[in-house]
């Protein structure tokens, strides 16, 4: 019997939510029914081990060969190539589509000269799904350099937080039969930003496995400290977009209100230093851990007192769906799907983006019940027919 090939599209395999929801909707796939394979422009990241030995890896090449031009504005390309090759026919070229693009504030005609000589990713597939989406170098890849009977966009994020190339979204999206959005307020923006593809939007919520998730939390690091106040946990990349340095002043206001808490901190990243001033200026040095990058953080969700999401936005947020996973009281700022994914929850509070608003919530929290959690979940297997029912 022929099994239906699947392409899926993206950067690398990081420890990142969307990285994390690939896997969770791979493990919801048979395997052994779908020849599933996965396109990276890196094949490196923390959670590529973890790629199903099933699946079938290619890389990108036409996004690793221009990899830092396409890191780089496009004038700076423009110069390094004016340095190092003169005055070629490929300059020209590529200086024209430059201007063509901007006056129609649009970057395929770019992205078109730029990956002119590039070759097509090996193979025809009866389905390519862009899943790092809206992004303008994967999206193009898809539509473009991937031949398959049928594509789809896939969107992780809220649209009106990033600055997205509406012109290219727009003409590449025309090409996708399908739009997955992990949200419900992450569809309503995009459908308000392109209403000429609503009819293609379709929620599908990242699948997270409440039995693998729990299983995996019995296999993992645990808090290892004697502290005997109450632990705050938060999980994700240190970066502004999440909220640590918010939250780090969230915690000096609880501390002051009489409360003896301890913040962890699970990731890394480029705010790590900015955290870590803040935390010496404030006077906190005792009262915050980084825990740094960990592929299986649940033994600290299943531990912690109270789970904290002070992200400034975010499509769903799959790391806030884990910590639902278990029973401890759970806030969240309101970005994009938070209330969705808590509005069932009694001891989930969705708070303002201060950190006066984030402190009031904690605070709520510490005398909230721990969360009845239904222990027989069994993965989610539904969800995967949304994308399956394509190759119907």
């Amino acid at each position: 019997m022929h099994r239906k090939k699947i392409l899926f599209l993206l950067y690398s395999m990081n420890v990142g939510g969307v990285e994390k929801s690939l896997l969770g909707l791979l493990s919801a796939i048979d395997l052994t029914q779908y020849d599933v394979h996965v396109a990276l422009a890196h094949k490196q990241g923390g959670f590529f081990a973890m790629l199903p030995k099933e699946v079938t890896i290619h890389q990108i090449d036409c996004i690793a060969n221009n990899w830092q031009a396409l890191q780089r504005p496009p004038l700076e390309t423009l110069r390094r190539k004016l340095f190092a090759e003169g005055v070629t026919w490929t300059l020209i070229k590529l200086a024209l589509a430059y201007i063509y693009s901007k006056l129609n504030k649009n970057s395929y005609f770019w992205m078109e000269a730029l990956m002119e000589h590039e070759s097509d990713i090996e193979g025809t597939f009866d389905l390519a799904v862009a899943y790092a989406g809206p992004t303008f170098d994967i999206d193009f890849v898809t539509c473009n350099k991937v031949k398959a009977t049928n594509k789809v966009g896939w969107i992780h994020f809220d649209i009106s937080k990033f600055g997205i190339d509406k012109g290219m979204t727009a003409q590449l999206y025309k090409g996708y039969k399908r739009i997955f959005i992990v949200s419900e307020a992450g569809k309503e923006i995009f459908d308000k930003t392109f209403p000429q593809f609503k009819q293609k939007t379709e929620v599908f919520h990242n699948i997270v496995s409440p039995l693998q998730v729990r299983q995996l939390a019995e296999e993992g690091d645990a808090f290892t400290d004697s502290f005997e106040g109450k632990r705050i946990l938060t999980v994700g990349r240190i970066s502004p977009e999440k909220g640590q340095r918010v939250a780090i002043k969230a915690l000096k206001s609880v501390r002051e209100n009489g409360h003896n808490v301890r913040w962890y901190f699970v990731g890394d990243g480029k705010d790590m230093e900015n955290c870590k001033a803040d935390i010496k200026a404030l006077g906190l040095e005792d009262c915050v851990v980084f825990l740094g990058t960990q592929t299986n953080p649940y033994s600290y969700m299943r531990d912690c007192d109270i789970y904290v999401q002070p992200s400034r936005h975010e499509g769903f947020c799959i790391t806030l769906a884990e910590a639902l996973c278990f029973g401890s009281p759970v806030v969240a700022t309101d970005f994009t799907g938070a209330r969705e994914q808590l509005r069932s929850r009694e001891n989930g509070f969705v708070v303002g983006m201060e950190a006066s608003d984030i402190a009031q919530g904690i605070i709520r929290a510490l005398n909230a019940p721990r969360a009845d959690v239904n222990t027989s979940a069994i993965r989610n297997t539904a969800s995967a027919r949304q994308l399956l029912s394509l190759l119907d």
